[in-house]
């Protein structure tokens, strides 16, 4: 009854040639959403390339580097924001995720659902500015991986 939930998430795939499986980005997305009571707004996940992150890490961080995952949260409070407002957006270099998943030896699959899932959490208010933060954030992602393996 009433909407899929995933009708929430907006996913894009602006890379010219690493595809990725958009509805598994948006099921993944849709359940960590649910999972951590992070309000009803949507979220645009935008997978893009290298050239693309290191603007944007740039432009907000001034960080001249590209970056595996950028998350943008919007609006003040995320528990109040109206259903057809945007509560954020993530982007995921996919040529960032394509190198990471060799260096670590699992699959680009894999590696997408784990920059999914980092994302997310920044944007349900999780960060890892300090140890006990990033252990936090860390185990969180595991759980999600762990269930969606």
């Amino acid at each position: 009854m009433g909407h899929d939930k995933s009708e929430r998430i907006f996913v894009a795939n602006a890379h010219p040639s690493i595809a990725v499986d958009q509805r598994r980005v948006r099921r993944l997305a849709s359940a960590v959403l649910e999972k951590e009571s992070c309000g009803s707004g949507k979220v645009n996940i935008i997978l893009a390339t290298d050239a693309d992150l290191t603007k944007l890490n740039f432009r907000y961080l001034r960080r001249d580097r590209p970056t595996d995952v950028l998350s943008f949260p919007m609006g003040e409070d995320k528990h109040v924001v109206p259903k057809e407002q945007v509560i954020g957006e993530i982007y995921i270099s996919l040529d960032r995720a394509r190198q990471q998943a060799q260096e670590y030896n699992v699959s680009l699959t894999k590696e997408v659902d784990r920059l999914v899932f980092h994302g997310l959490l920044h944007l349900c208010g999780y960060d890892h500015e300090d140890a006990d933060d990033a252990q936090k954030m860390r185990a969180k992602e595991e759980e999600f991986l762990e269930r969606f393996r």
